[in-house]
């Protein structure tokens, strides 16, 4: 990069580089370490990704984090558990 002139580098989030992020994620697999591979097509597991990106259409990014709901579910059961007492 420091040989090439007038390089900008810039961060690009992986949701708006799909089909990258999909490329890297499968490419860490065990399987494929230290193995280089030249695709002419794109695989069959990004190709709805693929043309969604041509097509320029948004896939909605899917995210598990912590529901309030179950949280506090959680916390009051735990008064209700029933431990074994030190009487014997």
């Amino acid at each position: 990069i420091h040989r090439m002139d007038n390089v900008i580098v810039k961060h690009i989030y992986r949701e708006q580089n799909k089909v990258a992020d999909a490329l890297a994620k499968e490419a860490a697999k065990e399987i494929f370490l230290n193995k280089s591979r030249m695709l002419s097509v794109p695989p069959m597991f990004v190709k709805d990704i693929f043309w969604a990106d041509i097509l320029g259409i948004e896939l909605v990014r899917s995210f598990v984090g912590c529901n309030i709901n179950t949280t506090m579910h959680n916390i009051t059961t735990i008064g209700v558990l029933q431990y074994p007492s030190n009487d014997s």
